[in-house]
């Protein structure tokens, strides 16, 4: 007799036995694909959430940069009108006030103003007689005879703030034309 048995004979059950086991292995592979998907699609959410992130704190420097470089902007404004008439005030100083230590310590005043505004980024923009009209730091009012394109009076000082004009300097400029003598 023959006692060597085949395992499927030895053991009804060995055959469902291997066969659970191979559903159970197709089931577990089946689930760690859908576990790789879903890691693959969370990591590629993950990189775009940072970009995302990344962007948004750009902008909001931006935003922050421009609300300050306006804010600034408007200060500004209204410093204007106090350099404008500083120097309007010093243009007719009576004679014999000019020596006056009273009249010095304004100027001491203004010039420091000015000063700390300058290391803030504020700067004037030349347009002294003689100087070439730029078109970008300079406004037009008037024209009159003189050389083309050519500053001939500064009525009011123009600025630039951190190299950006923000406010031109208004002249007068020559149009190329002989001055007349009469």
């Amino acid at each position: 007799m023959n006692d060597e048995k085949k395992p499927s004979q030895a053991n009804p059950g060995a055959g469902q036995g291997l066969a659970a086991v191979a559903q159970e292995l197709e089931q577990a592979k089946k689930m760690l694909k859908e576990a790789e998907s879903k890691l693959a699609e969370m990591t590629e959410l993950a990189k775009r959430t940072a970009a995302d992130l990344q962007n948004f704190k750009r902008r909001s420097d931006e935003e922050r940069a421009g609300l300050r470089v306006f804010a600034n902007l408007q200060l500004l404004q209204g410093i204007f009108p106090i350099i404008d008439n500083f120097q309007r005030a010093f243009q007719h100083i009576p004679e014999n006030l000019a020596q006056d230590e009273w009249v010095k310590g304004l100027f001491a005043i203004e010039k420091q103003f000015v000063a700390t505004l300058a290391s803030l980024g504020l700067n004037e923009i030349p347009c002294e007689p003689g100087a070439k009209f730029d078109p970008t730091l300079h406004e037009a009012v008037t024209q009159g005879p003189g050389e083309k394109d050519t500053v001939l009076e500064c009525f009011e000082r123009g600025y630039l703030f951190n190299g950006q004009v923000v406010r031109p300097a208004k002249v007068k400029v020559g149009t190329g034309e002989e001055k007349t003598k009469g």
